[in-house]
C-alpha cells in the first residue's frame, strides 16, 4: 500500500514540475512511467502485457513505451477494420473475381465470400486465402479456355460459309445437291460445349438462309443479280447477329439497360445485399405528360426526350448502380448508398438538371417534368414488395399533380 501512495507523491510532484494539470489523461501516462522506475507489478500492468501480445507488429510499433496506457492501447485497436469494413470489401471483391463469361465457380466464390463475410477474422485464414487463389486460377484458365474456343468456332464457320458462298455468287455454280450438302454440312460442324448456347442460334439461323437460297435458285439459277442481293442479305444477316446478344441488354433507343437486362442484374444486387448487408434504394421514375409530347411535337421529338432523359441519369448514376428503361416513358434507377442523404442529393440534382434546363430539339424547347416513388430496401421483407412500394408512390406522385418525387419515409421533393 505504502509503494502504491509513493508512486502516486511521485506521479503528482512530476506533473507538478512539468505544468501539467494532473487530470486522468496525464495522471495515467505519468503514474506508468513511474511505475515503470520500480520493481512493484500491479495487475492492471499485467492486462496491458497481454493486450499488447495480441497487437501486429506495425501496432506494436505505435507505442510510445513498454506500458503504454488503456487510453493509448484503445486508440490502436480502434483503427483495426471493423467487420462491416469487411462486409463492404467483400462484395466489391465478388464482384471483381466473378467470371466474365463462364459462371461455372460463381457459387464457390458466393460461399467463400459468405463464410468470411459470417466469420472476418477467416480472412486471414491461411486455408481461405488458398481457396480464393484457388478459385481465382480457376477462373482465368476457363475464361482463356472458353474465349479459345469461341474463337475458334466463330472463326470455323465463317471461313466455311465465306468460302462457300463466295464461290456460289462469284462462279455461279451451285446445284441442288451442292445447296443441300451445304446444309448437311453446317449441321455437322462440330462446336465446343462452350460455344453451344452461343452459336446454335447462329446455326439455326444459316440452315434457314440456304433454304432460302434454294428458293431462289430454283426460281432463277442464272441470274447474277439475284444472287448478289442474297449475298447481301447473309452479310446484312451475319451483322444483325452480331448485334443480337447487345441488343438484349442495352435498349437501342435510350442506351441503358433493357428490362431484360434488369431483371439479371437484380437477382446480383439482391444476392449481395442477403451476404453484406448492402442497401439500395429503388427509385421508379416517369415523364409527365409525355403523350401530349408525342401528340403536339411527334413521335421522333419524343423519342429524343425519352433518349435525353436517359441520358442525364445515365450521367448521374455511379458505376454498380443501375439505370434502365422499364417501358415506355418509365425508367427505374437502383442506387447503392451508406446513408440516406446520397440518395436526396442523386434525386435533388436529377429534379434540377431536368427541371431547370430546356429540352431543345430542332427550333423547339420544351420543359421537361417527372413524377418518381422511392423505397429503400431495407424497410421491406423482399424486392418485390420494395418495387411495389415504389409503383404506388410513383401512381400518388401522379395523382397529386405530378413534378414531384415521393420517398417511403414520408418526404416529399
Amino acid at each position: 500500500m505504502n509503494d502504491i501512495i509513493n508512486i502516486i507523491s511521485l506521479t503528482l510532484n512530476s506533473l507538478e514540475k512539468k505544468n501539467k494539470l494532473a487530470n486522468p489523461t496525464n495522471f495515467e501516462a505519468e503514474f506508468y512511467k513511474q511505475l515503470q522506475k520500480t520493481d512493484l507489478i500491479l495487475e492492471e500492468t499485467e492486462e496491458i502485457k497481454e493486450l499488447i501480445n495480441v497487437l501486429t507488429e506495425k501496432e506494436k510499433s505505435l507505442l510510445n513505451s513498454e506500458i503504454p496506457t488503456f487510453r493509448e492501447l484503445s486508440q490502436i485497436l480502434s483503427n483495426r477494420i471493423s467487420n462491416q469494413q469487411v462486409k463492404e470489401f467483400l462484395k466489391d471483391f465478388s464482384y471483381f473475381i466473378s467470371p466474365s463469361i463462364n459462371n461455372e465457380i460463381k457459387t464457390d466464390i458466393n460461399k467463400v465470400c459468405a463464410d468470411i463475410a459470417d466469420d472476418p477474422s477467416k480472412l486471414m485464414d491461411q486455408r481461405v486465402l488458398r481457396d480464393i487463389r484457388t478459385l481465382t486460377d480457376k477462373r482465368k484458365s476457363n475464361d482463356k479456355k472458353i474465349f479459345k474456343d469461341k474463337t475458334n468456332d466463330v472463326k470455323k464457320l465463317i471461313k466455311f460459309l465465306g468460302e462457300y458462298i463466295n464461290n456460289f455468287v462469284v462462279n455461279h455454280t451451285a446445284t441442288y445437291d451442292e445447296i443441300a450438302r451445304l446444309k448437311d454440312e453446317i449441321n455437322s460442324l462440330s462446336l465446343s460445349k462452350s460455344s453451344l448456347n452461343d452459336l446454335e442460334k447462329i446455326k439455326s439461323d444459316l440452315i434457314t438462309t440456304i433454304d432460302k437460297f434454294e428458293t431462289s435458285v430454283k426460281k432463277s439459277l442464272d441470274n447474277q443479280m439475284e444472287c448478289n442481293c442474297l449475298y447481301e442479305k447473309i452479310e446484312a444477316l451475319q451483322e444483325n447477329l452480331e448485334k443480337a446478344e447487345e441488343e438484349k441488354s442495352i435498349d437501342f433507343l435510350t442506351n441503358v439497360l433493357t428490362r431484360r437486362a434488369y431483371s439479371l442484374e437484380i437477382d446480383r444486387l439482391e444476392n449481395e445485399y442477403k451476404i453484406y448487408n448492402s442497401n439500395y434504394a429503388l427509385i421508379f421514375f416517369d415523364i409527365d405528360h409525355f403523350k401530349e409530347i408525342n401528340d403536339n411535337y411527334g413521335h421522333d421529338c419524343g423519342d429524343y426526350v425519352l433518349s435525353t432523359f436517359a441520358k442525364i441519369l445515365k450521367n448521374l448514376t455511379r458505376t454498380g448502380d443501375i439505370i434502365a428503361r422499364y417501358g415506355g416513358e418509365e425508367f427505374v434507377s437502383i442506387v447503392n448508398y451508406k446513408n440516406k442523404m446520397e440518395i436526396n442529393n442523386y434525386l435533388k440534382r436529377a429534379k434540377n438538371i431536368i427541371s431547370n434546363n430546356k429540352f431543345v430539339y430542332n427550333d423547339t424547347k420544351l420543359s421537361v417534368k417527372f413524377s418518381a416513388g422511392v423505397a429503400f430496401r431495407n424497410n421491406y421483407s423482399s424486392y418485390k414488395d420494395t418495387l411495389k412500394k415504389a409503383d404506388e408512390l410513383l401512381y400518388t406522385a401522379k395523382a397529386s399533380g405530378r413534378n414531384k418525387i415521393i420517398i417511403d419515409d414520408g418526404n416529399i421533393l
